[in-house]
């Protein structure tokens, strides 16, 4: 990882992404025609009339105002709709786009904000989620300063219940999933692949799509979009970013408050076979279009062993979550589950995958239980000394 000294594009390294040529700043247009926006924010949402308000206000609320605002809904039966209608109609820089489906995931409404999208930089935003203040101005500030295709920021959580003074004088309790921490400066990441890819699978550059800033020309000369994931589409969209990005650039500023929301479709599964459906489904059609895309680069063809570690991990995410419910129900409850979920991708070969299955999670529960009794045996010890 090196520091970034200058803003002059580095020369690339065998094996790392092909540098793509910078677009030139949108230009202010005369007549009755408006002005190109900065930052185009893209806001997908289903019933969300509770948190929908807030997240928006939130961005008209910016310090930098060269902005557009995309909502796209995919196809709420609340109150979002008006809430949003209303807000738009105040301000024309509200845009409200309405699916006549529901897709059932944010790929979909995230992509029809892509191809709507006309700003310089575009940047995602949850609707239960909210911008600090100063975001905007302080992304574009270093997306421009360091000539950046994306700008990698950190996030703050805060409970569901809990009410936030958003300004910038306030303490915010910051969390990461991300090894190694916060960065204390502005750093330019490696423009090396294997490191980068190696960086993807210890979570270093950790795959939410919703707390950086992307240069919408890197987006589209690249073709990159959403897959059609019922889950972790985000994970996936941004192991392409990090694969085909010239330069990205990670800064400590904290731009992005998470709110905890336990009902949001994201933390809360409905039901066992949804979150089972929607689990396997990442686990084996998520890394089907990994292996596609890498497939495509000749880094990936060439080293196999890296073309290796990202479909570990996305399989490893799966077992992770899905965990839970080798938690809370035993083996024999679970088995006809599985073994339906998995007649839909492995046919005749379901009874194999399906003990293989059983198998990993008990192995893993094992390992789990040990790591468990270990620490329990350490601080039996440290008391004793």
């Amino acid at each position: 990882m090196a520091k970034l000294k200058s803003k002059a594009p580095k020369k690339a390294k065998p094996g790392a992404p092909v540098p793509v040529r910078q677009a030139a700043a949108p230009v202010r247009q005369a007549g009755n025609i408006p002005p190109l926006p900065g930052v185009s924010v893209i806001i997908p949402t289903y019933n969300s009339a509770r948190y929908i308000a807030s997240c928006v206000q939130s961005v008209l609320g910016q310090t930098f105002g060269a902005f557009e605002i995309i909502v796209v809904d995919d196809c709420s039966t609340d109150d979002t709709v008006k809430i949003v209608t209303e807000m738009a109609q105040r301000d024309g820089r509200i845009r409200l786009v309405r699916h006549a489906k529901n897709s059932g995931a944010a790929s979909q409404p995230r992509n029809t904000g892509l191809r709507m999208s006309r700003g310089k930089y575009i940047g995602f935003l949850d609707s239960d989620d909210m911008y600090t203040p100063t975001a905007l101005a302080e992304l574009v500030t270093i997306a421009e300063k360091w000539n950046a295709d994306v700008v990698h920021t950190e996030q703050v959580l805060f409970p569901e219940n809990q009410t936030i003074d958003v300004t910038p004088q306030t303490k915010f309790t910051t969390f990461s999933k991300e090894t190694g921490g916060f960065s204390k400066e502005p750093v330019l990441e490696t423009d090396n692949l294997a490191e980068r890819v190696q960086m993807f699978c210890r979570s270093r550059l950790f795959g939410w799509v919703h707390n950086k800033l992307y240069r919408r020309d890197f987006l589209m000369e690249r073709n990159l979009h959403f897959d059609d994931l019922l889950t972790s589409e985000d994970i996936v969209f941004y192991f392409k970013v990090i694969c085909t990005a010239p330069r990205i650039v990670r800064v400590p500023n904290i731009i992005y408050i998470y709110r905890h929301n336990p009902n949001s479709i994201t933390r809360k599964m409905v039901s066992i076979e949804q979150s089972l459906h929607a689990l396997t489904h990442l686990m084996i059609e998520g890394s089907k279009v990994m292996d596609d895309f890498m497939g495509g680069i000749e880094f990936f063809v060439k080293n196999p062993q890296f073309r290796q570690l990202p479909l570990d991990y996305i399989v490893q995410q799966h077992l992770i979550w899905t965990q839970r419910f080798y938690d809370k129900y035993s083996t024999a409850q679970l088995d006809e589950l599985v073994r339906r979920e998995l007649k839909k991708y492995c046919g005749d070969f379901t009874p194999f995958f399906a003990y293989i299955y059983a198998a990993i999670h008990t192995y893993r529960q094992r390992l789990i239980n040990n790591d468990k009794q270990i620490r329990e045996l350490q601080a039996k010890v440290g008391a004793q000394q």
